[in-house]
């Protein structure tokens, strides 16, 4: 089978946790890499990124657009892109089409149509979670569903709001949970823990980091033994002003000895953070899944969230962390306290988290896509 994978506003093989690099980049990478055991997969982005071939495995950029442009600002290279795409590959040598992400969709949805070749859609985010509701967004994210083959979902919450919100037919959706990479995501339970939280997200409104901020400046009246690492760069036309909010209130909260801004890490780099932290805080309200929650179970590490949505399928309070609308509250603060005073309760949620954290596997994820590209083709 020929398979094309679309992702168009960013490069999935680029630096992750950079610009737009997210939980939607590692995605693409694993589901391609594992399909490309049994399978010809192209990977396309509009991104400027070097290109390779590695087996049945080719990534095409088709060198449009710089990897630091904001993603609301690519949307004018959309025509540019197909007419580069239909230069640079035979398209009708294609079996199947998999658009990543609304704008990657809009392409997709042109191609099929032109060639009949079958698409499929998965959101990785939606119009409905920013602020202010983004209607054009919307609209068309709900075009390029209603006009795909199958529209892929990463959980029961995500599956919810578009079966409601976007009134999708739900015989057209599947759900395909994501998974972790067990040779990156494993722990080394010989690292000695230390009294370390990690925030891992790009710096944009939507990742809520000042929640993280006001929960640090809270939690502080009880334990002040403890340091905070920020990992991540600012993403977005909004990204350096919200930064530059945030550091303005470490200074507020005279919290400047428990944080620290680290920008983006390599996957080494985070490894070794994870092996060392005892919690992941987690603030972004809303995702159609939440990856780096479960590569920090994986790592052991249990994680504090905010999030009601996708995150309630992953998260047992107590178990591998803690699910909460409000940080600011008395049960929040006994968990956390407990994770770095009471080393059996700790060592307790550790083994919870890495045990949870199985039923996650990217072989498993590509299995399950396998399936619905062959019963599409």
């Amino acid at each position: 089978m020929n398979i094309l994978q679309i992702a168009f506003h960013t490069s999935p093989f680029n630096e992750v946790g950079k610009n737009d690099g997210g939980g939607m980049s590692i995605y693409v990478q694993q589901i391609s890499r594992h399909l490309s055991y049994n399978h010809n997969v192209a990977v396309v982005t509009g991104e400027k990124a070097e290109s390779f071939k590695d087996n049945n495995l080719e990534f095409i950029s088709l060198n449009i657009f710089e990897p630091e442009l904001n993603v609301e600002d690519k949307e004018v290279y959309l025509q540019e892109f197909k007419n580069k795409l239909e230069e640079s590959l035979d398209l009708k040598s294609f079996d199947i089409i998999h658009a990543h992400y609304w704008l990657s969709g809009l392409v997709a949805k042109e191609i099929s149509n032109e060639l009949n070749i079958p698409f499929i859609f998965t959101s990785h985010s939606l119009g409905v979670f920013l602020d202010g509701y983004n209607k054009e967004r919307v609209d068309c994210e709900k075009i390029v569903m209603t006009s795909s083959d199958l529209v892929t979902v990463s959980s029961e919450f995500e599956n919810m709001l578009i079966t409601e919100t976007y009134k999708v037919d739900e015989n057209k959706i599947k759900k395909i949970v994501p998974g972790v990479d067990k040779k990156i995501f494993s722990p080394d339970l010989s690292v000695e823990k230390e009294n370390i939280f990690l925030s891992i997200g790009r710096i944009q409104e939507q990742k809520g980091q000042l929640k993280t901020l006001e929960f640090l400046n809270s939690f502080r009246k009880i334990e002040n033994n403890f340091k905070c690492y920020f990992i991540g760069g600012p993403s977005g036309k909004t990204g350096n002003e919200y930064f530059e909010k945030l550091k303005k209130s470490v200074i507020n909260f005279k919290l400047e000895k428990h944080i620290e801004f680290l920008n983006s890490l390599s996957q080494e780099e985070i490894i070794e953070l994870l092996n060392k932290a005892k919690l992941l805080i987690h603030t972004s309200q809303f995702e159609t899944f939440g990856l780096v929650a479960i590569e920090a179970n994986s790592m052991g590490v249990p994680v504090l969230s905010v999030n009601n949505g996708s995150l309630m399928e992953v998260i047992e309070n107590n178990k591998n962390g803690y699910l909460s609308e409000n940080l600011l509250n008395g049960n929040v603060n006994n968990f956390v306290n407990n994770l770095l005073n009471d080393k059996n309760k700790f060592k307790e949620i550790e083994s919870t988290c890495i045990e949870k954290s199985r039923q996650f596997d990217w072989k498993i994820t590509s299995k399950n896509l396998n399936k619905i590209y062959e019963s599409l083709v």
